[in-house]
């Protein structure tokens, strides 16, 4: 049978690459494809990864960064916003396929990644940033990390709804929601 070198899209791919739903076998170079889309992802990982890093030894403790609290939150909210956003219809293909769900959550759990990730590493942050007196010591990281990156993956389900509600541009939305996120981040209660 003759190979088909059409492009494909992502969602496409990710389902050649667990396998097809019939449980027939897939060839191993359909498996390399994962990492392709990986590349050209917006860069929440690498950014929340880098952030989420404890101050070094002798730092005095907290972080070290030329940027405000406001400017790393902007920072990741927009990333997440463009990273939910650019893997929504993947996300939607795998949880509508048991199957393939399953084989991806496996994928994931081996190299230690996943869905979880996003939201401990801002977690992580935020608590660096408590423990350093950028915001108020009664602040809720986990809290505060769900409502920020649900929000950017809620704005990601709407943009992709056909006909739906208007999305504010990324530029905005970040911006505002950061600004919402600080009021109980940084003032009293």
């Amino acid at each position: 049978m003759p190979v088909d070198h059409r492009p494909v899209d992502a969602g496409q791919r990710r389902v050649h690459e667990l396998g097809r739903p019939d449980g027939r076998p897939v060839r191993p170079a359909a498996r390399q494809l994962l990492h392709v889309p990986n590349e050209r992802l917006p860069r929440l990982g690498p950014l929340l990864g880098e952030l989420a890093k404890p101050p070094a030894e002798g730092e005095g403790g907290g972080r070290q960064d030329a940027r405000s609290v406001e400017e790393n939150l902007f920072e990741v909210v927009r990333q997440a916003a463009l990273f939910y956003e650019a893997t929504f219809a993947i996300a939607a293909s795998l949880f509508a396929e048991p199957a393939l769900l399953r084989r991806h959550a496996e994928g994931v759990r081996a190299p230690g990644a996943g869905p979880h990730i996003p939201l401990r590493s801002l977690a992580a942050y935020l608590r660096i940033e408590r423990d350093a007196g950028r915001i108020r010591p009664d602040a809720d990281p986990d809290a505060a990390a769900a409502l920020l990156l649900g929000a950017a993956q809620q704005r990601a389900f709407l943009r992709a709804f056909p006909d739906g509600e208007p999305v504010a541009p990324v530029e905005e939305f970040a911006p505002t929601l950061v600004r919402a996120a600080l009021l109980g981040l940084t003032t009293e209660a």
